[in-house]
Formats: structure tokens, C-alpha cells, sequence
């Protein structure tokens, strides 16, 4: 509805109340207006803002409600009848039972709008008047953007285009994008002399044993004598560990070296026990979203698991929440994917199924701003060769070594100095320790004339004899008593402890709480 009055801008804004009366809310996508006059040079903006105090919010717009159209996409006419159409990116959520305003803006003195008075003529009619208010909102006029002035009479001519959504429920599925390449550090190629064999030195590649890799941006002439013809390519995955992997070159090195330019990129992969998935989510009254995850297998590095099994159905899992995994799972490069699952196929799949018991409104996922957190437990419980429930690694070290062990996850406390000596030490923690799992509890002492770094750790035998927990919130007490009762250790002045955590299963890890070591004289 529109009278023969017209309001210039004159680039001050004007605004237009409006009460959304669906209980639920709306979406808006978009807005009519309708103009008499407009300034090719300068655009229009419109923008939707929240009411505040009975006024446009002076400070606050709606996001995703602004949008600017060009001064040569305004329609003009006599008799308002030809809309300018401003249309929103995507669709404005307004929630029910409130007030808001829409805004529009232009830096010229040119723009005129249609508006309605009340007891004015309508365009075109010299007959028919407005005998009241068209809509239960208000005009505001402003002269700084910030303070707005109400004319109770008056109106802007527009209307107000909402969504209507056919469907009850729907669901989208997301898929992980193609996982990019590592890029190496320097000198992460080991190379020894009469061997073929490379060693890539790459912790929590999350690699398997004959998987393809392709290694890229070796520089001219190799190293170790070693062509970069041999190196840059495709191979073949031979053994693997926490530290990294190995591969065979196509020809035999002439010297033992830790070599590499620091452009060398990789295959990579991503393993995973813990997912955090980030979906920002609109949710109004009556609607609701539930998610769910089709995952890959990984391996553990003592497991026993079958890699690159995919799930055949969506398991639940909680949006924006850690979902902790019972086996290990992997975020897989694009070749090993179309190789191991299938062409087309992905490793990772989320679902997030969307209902609505109202037409007027559904769920709403933000696309830019969904994402995955993938957390993976570094663990395993190597041994000098591969056996059942253990792995090997490339240069094995056992844990009573004063420097190197081998393990990937352990604990080791900061040295420990005492004012007099002491000949025994007593050690007492609590810990939760699933059933694929152990600990190993380590220990060392020195003189004052020794240095501790120096010296071998010894393994200590549990006196309790407690049973595994499945349960994350059962924990049990653990004690060790290093010299017996007697006190029969060497006097020492020095003392340092180590935890090693072992597991065969990467999902299930030992939990470590409430270390004490008590140092005993006598």
C-alpha cells in the first residue's frame, strides 16, 4: 500500500518496524521495496536490525541482513508498482513474537521511496484513501544512524517475502575434504650406506604398511647418492612406527646420512580416536537436529585391527562434543581411499538429519563455519622384535637405557634432590587401566658425585594386584616400593621416575592421577 507521498533520503536513513507474529519465528530471504526516484552512482543499502528499547538498534544489525544494490538495479515507477527486490544471501532467521526494523541507507539526495499516511490518497486514486495503519509497526526517520525519531502515521511501502518449508525432515551428508600433503622437515630422510631402504622420519603419520606414498620436491641430485628420480615419486609403505615410516628407494645409497631440503612434501594421513565435530546450528522451536558418523579403521601400532574398514551405517555422535572412539580410526589420503574404499568413496562421513513440526522454520547448518577436531592417543608397547601384542620399531631402545627408550607415551618427573640420603623409595599413584592396556613404573637414583642423567633405570614390580577397568571413572590405588622394607637400596641424594603407557588398542589408553614418591632413610 502506497499514498502519492514520497520520502527523499537525503542520506539520512529511514527505518520500518514490523512484528514477527509466528511463535516459532521466520525466515525472511527476502525484501520488496518500491521506489519513485534513484541516483545511478550511488547504491542502496538495506539492513535488518533488532528494536530496541521501541528503536532500531543503533548499533546491532542482523547478521547475514545487509545487502547493497547497485544504483542501476533500482526499479522506479508512478505508481508503485515496480519492486526493487533485496535479496539475502541465504535465509535471515527473525525470532517469533519480536520486534524489528528494517533500515535503508544511501549516500545521495536523490533516492525516494514509497511510503503510506494514513487519511492520504492512494497512488493513482483521487477516491480511495489509507484508513489505517497497513502494518502494526512504525516509521522512524534519522538524521546520524543512531537516533531515530518515530512518526506514528506513516509506514514504508514494502513487503516481507518468509521461507515455507515442504518437507518435514531432511538430511545432509558431509564428507571430509582429500587430506593435503605433509610437508617433511629438514633433514627427515635417513639413509644408510649399501641400502635401499629410506627411512621418513614423520611421527603420527598415521601410515599402514603397504600403503602408496608419494614423495615430492627432493632436490636435484638426491642425497646419499641417491638420485632424486629414485626419491620423488610413488612407493610402497614397508614398516612402520610412532616416529615415522621406511620405503624402498630405486637404488642402493652410498653413505649413512640424515639428509633432506626443507620442501620435501608427503603422503599423509590423519588417525584419530577422539572427534570433536565443530557444526555451528540454527535451531528454533519445533525443530531439532541429531547427527551421526560413518568412520574408517585405523591401526594400532601393537593392534591387531584391520585397516580402512568403513562403517556400513552412522553411528551416533554428539555435535560439538568429544566423541571418543572404542578402536582406532583414520582420516585416509585420496589414493589410499580410492584404493582401499572405493572410487567416489570417503573415509569420513557425518550426517546431520534436520526435522521440523513447523512450515514456518527448520534448522539451519552454517556451511562456512563447520568443521572436525581429530585427536589421536601417540601409544604403543614396542619390543626388540615383533611378537603377539607387541611392535617392533626401527631403532629399539628399551626403557631401562639412561636416555632413548623407545616407547611412544611416558611420563618422567622432574630429578628430585634430597637434604640427606635416603636408601629406599616408595611410589604410590592411582590410575584407570583398560583391559588392552598396562603401565610400567620405572626409577633411578644418584650420589651427589654422580649425574643423574647419567645413570640406567631399574623396573619395578607392582605390590598391589589390581584388575583392569573398563569404566573411565574407576580409578584404583598402585604402590612400589623400590629398596623393600628394609631399606636396602645404595644411599642416594638423587631420585627420578618414569611411567611408560603401553596399549594395543590406540582408543584405550592408561590414565595417570595423583603421583606420589616418597623417599625413605630408613
Amino acid at each position: 500500500m502506497a499514498t502519492s507521498l514520497g520520502y527523499k533520503l537525503n542520506k539520512h536513513p529511514i527505518a520500518q518496524s514490523f512484528f514477527v507474529d509466528k511463535i516459532s519465528g521466520i525466515y525472511v530471504t527476502k525484501i520488496d521495496l518500491f521506489f519513485a526516484q534513484k541516483d545511478v552512482n550511488f547504491p542502496v543499502t538495506l539492513q535488518l536490525r533488532p528494536m530496541d528499547n521501541g528503536y532500531p538498534s543503533a548499533t546491532e544489525i542482523i547478521p547475514g541482513s545487509q545487502v547493497v544494490t547497485a544504483g542501476s538495479s533500482v526499479n522506479t515507477s508512478t505508481d508503485a508498482t515496480s519492486a526493487t527486490t533485496f535479496t539475502f544471501p541465504e535465509p535471515v532467521y527473525l525470532k517469533g513474537l519480536t520486534d524489528y526494523a528494517i533500515v535503508l541507507t544511501a549516500d545521495s539526495i536523490d533516492y525516494e521511496v514509497y511510503i503510506a499516511q494514513t487519511n492520504e490518497f492512494l497512488v493513482g486514486s483521487t477516491e480511495k484513501r489509507v484508513d489505517r495503519q497497513p502494518t502494526s509497526g512504525s516509521l522512524f526517520y534519522s538524521q546520524n544512524n543512531v537516533t531515530f525519531t518515530a512518526a506514528q502515521n506513516q509506514d514504508l511501502t514494502f513487503k516481507i517475502h518468509k521461507a515455507r518449508f515442504l518437507h518435514s525432515t531432511g538430511t545432509a551428508v558431509l564428507n571430509n575434504t582429500d587430506v593435503p600433503k605433509y610437508l617433511l622437515t629438514e633433514n627427515a630422510l635417513t639413509f644408510t650406506q649399501g641400502s635401499s631402504t629410506v627411512r621418513v622420519k614423520h611421527v603420527n603419520c598415521g601410515l599402514h604398511v603397504g600403503e602408496d606414498i608419494t614423495i615430492a620436491g627432493v632436490d636435484s641430485g638426491g642425497f646419499a647418492g641417491i638420485d632424486e628420480s629414485h626419491l620423488n615419486g610413488t612407493h610402497t609403505v614397508t614398516a612402520v612406527d610412532w616416529t615415522g615410516y621406511s620405503f624402498t628407494a630405486g637404488a642402493t645409497a652410498t653413505a649413512t646420512a640424515d639428509a633432506g631440503n626443507n620442501a620435501i612434501t608427503a603422503t599423509t594421513n590423519i588417525p584419530y580416536t577422539i572427534i570433536y565435530p565443530h557444526v555451528q546450528t540454527l535451531i528454533p522451536n519445533n525443530t531439532s537436529i541429531s547427527a551421526g558418523l560413518k568412520a574408517t579403521t585405523g591401526k594400532s601400532f601393537a593392534g591387531t585391527e584391520t585397516a580402512f574398514q568403513k562403517s556400513t551405517s552412522f553411528a551416533n555422535v554428539q555435535l560439538n562434543s568429544n566423541n571418543l572412539a572404542a578402536v582406532p580410526y583414520v582420516v585416509a589420503n585420496a589414493g589410499s581411499e580410492a584404493s582401499e574404499l572405493g572410487s567416489n568413496q570417503k573415509s569420513l562421513d557425518l550426517s546431520l538429519n534436520m526435522s521440523s513440526s513447523d512450515s514456518n522454520v527448520s534448522p539451519m547448518i552454517d556451511m562456512q563455519r563447520v568443521s572436525a577436531t581429530l585427536v589421536n592417543n601417540l601409544v604403543d608397547r614396542p619390543a626388540s622384535a615383533a611378537t603377539s601384542g607387541f611392535n617392533s620399531q626401527f631403532n629399539f631402545v628399551d626403557e631401562t637405557s639412561a636416555s632413548g627408550g623407545s616407547s611412544a607415551a611416558k611420563h618422567v618427573s622432574t630429578p628430585v634432590t634430597l637434604q640427606q640420603d635416603a636408601v629406599g623409595l616408595k611410589i604410590i599413584l592411582t590410575a584407570n587401566r583398560p583391559s588392552t592396556t598396562d603401565f610400567q613404573v620405572y626409577y633411578r637414583t644418584a650420589t651427589d658425585d654422580q649425574n643423574l642423567y647419567e645413570q640406567d633405570y631399574s623396573l619395578l614390580l607392582e605390590e598391589t594386584n589390581n584388575p583392569t577397568d573398563e569404566s573411565p571413572r574407576m580409578f584404583r590405588e598402585y604402590r612400589y616400593l623400590a629398596g623393600g622394607l628394609g631399606g636396602d637400596l645404595p644411599a642416594f641424594t638423587q631420585f627420578q621416575t618414569k611411567i611408560v603407557l603401553r596399549s594395543t588398542n590406540a582408543a584405550k589408553v592408561p590414565v595417570i592421577k595423583d603421583l606420589r614418591a616418597i623417599a625413605m632413610s630408613v
